[in-house]
């Protein structure tokens, strides 16, 4: 191992920390909107789908939420009157567009503050270096 690297925490330690802060931050940024990172992460992928199966979506969020947690998530977007139930659809309703434009724009603002001083190269070679970590432990992206 080199040297710098035998001086390091585990790698797991700085995901773990990372994962951490990232949702701390998110979470109070959009506290005012009174989302959290769950809620903005369903209404981000309705925005890029147009509609989503909450059994579909489940799959894709099941290491970070119980059901019960997306189904909390989910009835209180609708709760909001920002998205629309159709069965097991859920789609923006007029609300909820207007209300995700304005958190988006709030996001973006995010997402330049967390990777502030990182160049774009950077970030897709961190992307890289973890998907490749994935797939070496099996895991699927």
């Amino acid at each position: 191992m080199q040297p710098d690297i035998a001086h390091k925490l585990p790698i797991g330690w700085y995901l773990k920390e990372a994962d951490s802060l990232i949702t701390a931050f998110t979470n109070a940024a959009f506290e005012t909107h009174g989302i959290n990172r769950f809620h903005w992460q369903v209404l981000k992928s309705i925005d890029k789908h147009g509609k989503i199966s909450k059994q579909l979506y489940y799959h894709m969020v099941d290491k970070f939420l119980t059901v019960e947690e997306l189904d909390e998530v989910m009835a209180a977007l609708v709760a909001r009157e920002w998205l629309q139930q159709t069965e097991d659809l859920y789609m923006f309703t007029e609300k909820g567009k207007t209300a995700y434009a304005e958190i988006a724009a709030l996001q973006e603002e995010n997402r330049k503050k967390v990777l502030e001083g990182t160049t774009v190269e950077e970030y897709l070679a961190t992307i890289r270096f973890l998907e490749t970590i994935i797939t070496n432990m099996g895991g699927k992206i």
